[in-house]
């Protein structure tokens, strides 16, 4: 069942066909590709290949609260193993194309989806770190899966075929990982909190 915290949110960041466009060139592929990181901190907006900023079609379903800050945020370090983490930003939400589950059909109708699965937490491997040192001052296990459950309803006029696709719901932090005191690179981690359901008609 879904905890109290849950929140049912249109986010409108940008316009349903680029968002289409993101998915059709990336649906199906849920971790980052490979690819040069520059040593400088993220910058805002930022979103690895394989992900997509929730579009004006998108319904944003977080399956609980939000996620806590880290003790520290900006600069987070050093341990024991030398590493430490530097110009921590976040969480920001962003939703990843692998595709959970989907329906689709004419109106005049209601399509209704449940969604209950388990989803990977994700961490950059483009910068080597220590996942369990990122997991420890984070907060959450980047390492680990995390369950999502949510529903969504959406009415399909008559005349008209309606569509629901489903897709993970994370909270992003952006930092840089310093070894030794040495700039390694900017790195990212997500955490799954919810559900993206993108809904639409034509």
């Amino acid at each position: 069942m879904r905890s109290g915290g849950n929140e049912n949110r249109v986010i409108k960041s940008c316009s349903l066909m680029g968002a289409a466009a993101i998915l059709l060139a990336g649906a199906g592929i849920a971790s980052a590709a490979p690819g040069s990181v520059p040593s400088d901190a993220k910058p805002s907006g930022y979103v690895p290949d394989g992900f997509f900023k929730p579009a004006e079609s998108t319904v944003v379903m977080r399956s609980g609260g939000e996620t806590p800050l880290p003790e520290q945020p900006g600069e987070i370090g050093p341990a024991a193993s030398g590493y430490a983490l530097k110009n921590v930003s976040g969480p920001g939400e962003v939703c990843g194309t692998t595709k959970l589950q989907k329906t689709s059909g004419a109106g005049k109708t209601t399509l209704v989806m449940t969604v209950s699965k388990s989803v990977s937490a994700e961490l950059s491997a483009e910068v080597s770190v220590d996942a369990k040192f990122v997991s420890g001052k984070l907060g959450f296990k980047v390492t680990s899966t995390y369950g999502v459950e949510d529903q969504t309803r959406y009415e399909v006029p008559k005349g008209k075929y309606g569509y629901i696709e489903a897709y993970p719901l994370y909270d992003m932090w952006t930092f840089n990982v310093y070894k030794d005191g040495k700039n390694k690179g900017a790195s990212w981690a997500m955490k799954p909190v919810g559900v993206c359901f993108n809904q639409w008609t034509e």
